[in-house]
């Protein structure tokens, strides 16, 4: 029994060491790089030139009296046409030339702008009230589009998000509305005579 215990003991001692000897492996360090990295240079950078001192002449007061205002020149603005000078109106009336080109199967630039006015519209229907519809009574900045295509005249009536062809027999005008000459540029393409199937 002695024996036996002896052989116990030896072999949870024997376990132990192989145990502790299992943990105690040393790692082996990863491979090196098979590329050699490309050493690192020193930048120069240039040093630091202070700015030269200059000299500069100042005007006296009876020169600066002498010396004329540079002059602007001001272009009136009655001289442009309201699509040159305000993008809102530019916009409005490219979605009117695109909608009536496609109502009438022509290409826009068959269709020419023969005015635009700015309008501030009474109510909701923007001056061209349907039958039997009731509209908010508030007023409307817009504009009133003419445009032409061949001999035929359409207007299309607007705010800032609608732009829509208004039937002439049913436009109606704010009272301090003026309707404003024509001043549109006549070309030999746009007044050939227009039908729908032509190109």
């Amino acid at each position: 029994m002695a024996v036996s215990k002896f052989c116990q003991n030896a072999a949870a001692l024997a376990l132990i060491i192989l145990l502790a000897a299992s943990c105690a492996l040393e790692v082996q360090p990863a491979d090196a790089p098979t590329l050699t990295l490309i050493p690192a240079t020193a930048t120069p950078t240039p040093t630091p030139i202070p700015p030269t001192a200059t000299l500069q002449m100042l005007t006296s007061p009876q020169d600066l009296q002498l010396t004329l205002a540079p002059t602007r020149t001001v272009i009136a603005v009655e001289d442009q046409s309201l699509a040159e000078v305000d993008p809102v109106a530019f916009e409005l009336i490219g979605v009117a030339q695109r909608a009536l080109g496609q109502q009438l199967n022509l290409p826009t630039r068959r269709i020419v702008l023969e005015d635009i006015q700015p309008v501030t519209w009474p109510d909701s229907s923007l001056g061209c009230p349907q039958p039997d519809i009731q509209y908010q009574q508030a007023q409307v900045n817009g504009y009133r589009i003419v445009l032409t295509a061949g001999q035929n005249t359409y207007i299309y009536h607007t705010d800032f998000d609608r732009v829509f062809l208004c039937d002439v027999d049913n436009e109606i005008l704010p009272t301090s509305f003026h309707i404003a000459e024509s001043t549109a540029e006549l070309t030999p393409e746009a007044t050939e005579e227009v039908t729908p199937e032509a190109e």
